[in-house]
C-alpha cells in the first residue's frame, strides 16, 4: 500500500508518528517536508507502514543527542585505525560542495585511493558516527538527508567518544 502513494501522501502519513514521538514539531517547520520526503525517497519499500519512518529518527534527532548502538561503535570507531582514518575524513568531508550523495562518495572514492584502503576500513565507522547505527540507508543518500553541518558534527562527537 505504502509503495503505491505519491511522495506528499506518504508525507501526511508518516508525519504524525514523528510528531507523537517528540522528533517534529507541531506544527513542523518549514524544513521538515522536504528532509522527510528525502528520507521516504531514500527508504523507498523500507517503509511498509507509516510508523516505520520511526526506524529513521537519527535524522530528527540533535546532533548532541544521537544515541549509538554501543556494540556498534566498539566494534567499528574504537577498532585499531578506524578513528584515525574517519578524522582524517572528515576533513575532506569539509571541503566538499555541493553536499550531495555524487559529491560524498566520490570524495569517499578519493579518499580511499589516496589511502589505499577498501572501503570496508571505513564506510562502517562513518555510518554508526552519522546515524548512531550499523545499518541504514545508503551512506551518500543519508549524508546528504543530514547535510555537511550534521555530519560533520555527528562525526566529531563520535571521535570525541572514541
Amino acid at each position: 500500500y505504502m509503495n503505491e502513494l505519491d511522495i506528499k501522501k506518504k508525507t501526511a502519513l508518516v508525519l504524525p508518528y514523528l510528531q507523537k514521538a517528540g522528533l517534529v514539531a507541531l506544527p513542523p517547520d518549514c524544513n521538515t517536508g522536504p528532509r522527510l520526503q528525502q528520507i521516504l525517497t531514500a527508504a523507498g519499500d523500507r517503509i511498509k507502514v507509516a510508523g516505520d519512518i520511526l526506524d529513521f529518527a537519527h535524522f530528527f534527532i540533535t546532533d548532541d543527542q544521537l544515541p549509538y548502538d554501543e556494540k556498534a561503535f566498539q566494534q567499528r570507531l574504537r577498532k585499531p585505525g578506524a578513528a584515525e582514518l574517519l578524522r582524517r575524513f572528515r576533513h575532506q568531508l569539509a571541503n566538499v560542495e555541493p553536499f550531495d550523495a555524487g559529491t560524498t562518495e566520490a570524495a569517499l572514492r578519493s579518499f580511499l585511493e589516496s589511502e589505499g584502503i577498501k572501503i570496508g576500513e571505513i564506510i562502517h565507522a562513518l555510518r554508526v558516527a552519522v546515524t548512531g547505527q550499523s545499518v541504514g540507508l545508503g551512506m551518500f543518500e543519508a549524508l546528504a538527508i543530514l547535510g555537511k553541518a550534521s555530519t560533520l558534527a555527528r562525526i566529531d562527537r563520535a571521535l570525541q567518544s572514541a
